[in-house]
């Protein structure tokens, strides 16, 4: 049973798609590196993983909950299983190049 399921997920700002379609699966104990250069939805993609946006279609399932249609109490609940860092989203503007670049490594699921 995948730990993650993203399902058909578009993401648009301003009438831009950053995400269009994506589907992935995420096993208990895999390992998944998120890469590409800026702009190309990485950081969209955590935060939808997160409930921390909505996207206009398509889902995001994690450990049998989905993200993108619980309530802010279960978001509450379960984002603390989801993310063991969260202290990492909220770096400062000031933090170093290296720290920004790296923040996405300390995602657990």
């Amino acid at each position: 049973m995948s730990i993650i399921s993203v399902r058909n997920l578009v993401v648009e700002y301003g009438g831009r798609r950053v995400l269009d379609g994506l589907n992935q699966e995420i096993e208990a104990g895999e390992t998944m590196v998120l890469l590409g250069g800026s702009g190309a939805g990485k950081t969209t993609l955590l935060r939808n993983l997160l409930g921390l946006e909505c996207p206009q279609s398509g889902s995001v399932v994690v450990k049998g909950v989905d993200i993108t249609r619980c309530s802010p109490t279960e978001l509450k609940r379960v984002r603390p299983s989801i993310l063991k860092s969260w202290s990492l989203m909220n770096l400062p503007p000031a933090s170093t190049r290296l720290w920004r670049r790296n923040w996405t490594s300390s995602f657990f699921f």
